[in-house]
C-alpha cells in the first residue's frame, strides 16, 4: 500500500513538471500552421493551373488530329480523283 502510495505522489510530480507549452512554443506552432496552410492553398492553386493547362492541350491535341484526318481525306480524294480523270 505504501509502495503504490510513493508511485502515485511520484508520477503526479513528473506530471507537473512538464511545464506545458509556453507562449513562444506556442506561437511557433501557429506559425507553423498558417505556413501549412498557405502551403496547401498554393499546391491546389497550381493544381488547378495544371488541370487547366492539360485541358487545353487535350482541346489542342484533338484539334491537330481533325486537321490530320481532314488533311489524309482530301489527299486521298485528290488521289482518287486523278485517277478517275484518267
Amino acid at each position: 500500500m505504501l509502495l503504490v502510495a510513493a508511485m502515485l505522489s511520484g508520477s503526479s510530480m513528473f506530471i507537473g513538471c512538464g511545464g506545458g507549452v509556453d507562449e513562444e512554443q506556442m506561437q511557433a506552432l501557429n506559425n507553423l500552421k498558417a505556413e501549412v496552410e498557405s502551403l496547401q492553398s498554393q499546391v491546389r492553386a497550381k493544381e488547378d493551373e495544371r488541370a487547366s493547362l492539360q485541358r487545353q492541350i487535350s482541346d489542342k491535341d484533338a484539334k491537330i488530329k481533325k486537321c490530320n484526318d481532314d488533311m489524309a481525306k482530301t489527299r486521298s480524294c485528290l488521289d482518287n480523283f486523278g485517277k478517275e480523270s484518267k
